[in-house]
């Protein structure tokens, strides 16, 4: 989760750096959707093996982000949209959605976790 963050974090440094292009943008962006799918992946192993009982729901939240992680990256492709705007709103959507899903989400799943064996 602390990747997470970071990630998200240096997404608002971007777009306020100097130094910031179009292909940067898309490099962090496509960063956090790659660091995204290991997570989240991880996540969904462990629920197979434990046969956790809301993991389609779980699920359902993992792909809400991977879709809009998606959709960011073809607009950051799109040379007619404020790249650096973008940057913006993927930061905030994304640190908003991992601050929910870990405070939230994620709570659910813990003592049940916990009690297979995985800490």
């Amino acid at each position: 989760h602390k990747q997470f963050l970071k990630i998200c974090n240096s997404l608002f440094d971007l777009a306020d750096s100097e130094s910031f292009t179009e292909e940067n943008a898309l490099i962090k962006i496509m960063q956090l959707g790659d660091y995204a799918s290991y997570h989240l992946g991880t996540e969904e192993e462990f629920f197979t093996k434990t046969k956790y009982p809301d993991a389609l729901a779980h699920i359902k939240e993992h792909n809400h982000f991977r879709e809009k992680s998606e959709n960011f990256i073809n607009q950051v492709r799109d040379k007619n949209l404020d790249t650096r705007k973008i940057i913006i709103e993927v930061a905030e959507f994304s640190g908003e959605w991992v601050l929910n899903h870990i405070l939230v989400t994620d709570q659910k799943y813990s003592a049940y976790f916990n009690e297979h064996g995985i800490r």
